[in-house]
């Protein structure tokens, strides 16, 4: 709804504005993941996606602003999420090569399952600048009940995707799905080591999935996998972490990350360049677990309270 207010196709008040165009192309997902609206036994509409709510249109509808509010800078990234149906893969292909044709330097990035190493070289190709493969979840167990499959098999494919087009696969990971602190910064630590950026995410229930009365992940759980995952991407040592019964106790934060840090830098949205995702885990005048924008001095200090953490 945000990238179709941008774009002239629809009327919304915008809190924050979205760098990023997002677009979701499919229906009648194959998977059945539980948090997901558009899992194979969700009842959401078919419109929804984590909280966010996708408005249909045409291509030819969207081409022309598009092409405008890229030229223009309003938009320096295109995200286009797959539904996994028969489908879905030629679509998102067509559709990069059409953004593509507009312009030759704007980011674009997909977000697909870990099915196969040859649908990332094929979405390359078509002219994707990233591709994004969903881990989602950090263990075994929470893998195989959430996300109904062996969490090897996802890795596999993300790792060998990895190593053969480095930095240009990316990955997900859910923060509240059933996993502990330690376990979550092990699956952070793993996608550093191997080159994999990650987007960071909040669990958020949704009306309609498997796991909407799940309750979303405590704020200060939130803050200090937040943290962790800011100070891993900077270069600091797993061995910095420190925990106690699976809860971070502390990170020894370095001189060189310390303005960050007290900016409030590691509690914005995180994930690809210029991507800010507005509201995609929370709802306008509830608390921020990502926010779209710089930090106030208050906001940054807050946040840094919420971790609980000696900082």
């Amino acid at each position: 709804m945000g990238t179709a207010s941008v774009l002239g196709l629809a009327k919304a008040k915008l809190f924050e504005v979205p760098t990023t165009a997002h677009f979701l192309l499919g229906s009648g997902c194959v998977n059945d993941c539980a948090f997901c609206a558009q899992a194979r036994s969700s009842d959401s509409g078919p419109h929804q996606l984590s909280r966010v709510t996708w408005p249909e249109f045409a291509w030819e509808q969207i081409r022309e602003p598009l092409a405008k509010a890229i030229s223009q800078g309003t938009f320096k990234r295109v995200c286009v999420q797959a539904v996994e149906c028969p489908e879905g893969t030629g679509s998102v292909l067509r559709f990069v090569r059409k953004v593509r044709a507009l312009s030759s330097k704007v980011g674009i990035s997909t977000c697909v399952t870990p099915y196969s190493v040859s649908r990332v070289t094929a979405l390359l190709d078509a002219g994707a600048s990233e591709v994004g493969l969903p881990v989602d979840a950090a263990t075994k167990d929470t893998y195989a009940r959430v996300k109904k499959g062996p969490l090897e098999k996802a890795w596999d494919v993300v790792l060998r995707a990895g190593r053969k087009y480095p930095g240009k696969v990316t990955t997900h990971l859910i923060v509240g799905l059933g996993e502990n602190e330690q376990e979550m910064v092990e699956s952070l630590v793993k996608a550093r080591e191997n080159g994999i950026r990650v987007g960071l995410f909040s669990f958020t229930p949704v009306r309609g999935a498997a796991m909407e009365h799940w309750p979303q992940p405590d704020v200060s759980h939130y803050r200090r996998i937040q943290l962790a995952a800011y100070y891993l991407k900077r270069g600091g040592g797993a061995d910095g972490i420190e925990f106690l019964r699976g809860r971070i106790s502390k990170i020894r934060i370095p001189p060189d990350m310390r303005d960050g840090v007290n900016q409030g830098e590691p509690f914005r949205t995180s994930g690809c360049p210029d991507c800010n995702r507005p509201y995609y885990n929370e709802r306008p005048g509830q608390i921020m677990m990502n926010y779209p924008r710089v930090l106030s001095s208050d906001e940054a200090r807050r946040a840094l309270e919420e971790t609980g953490l000696p900082v």
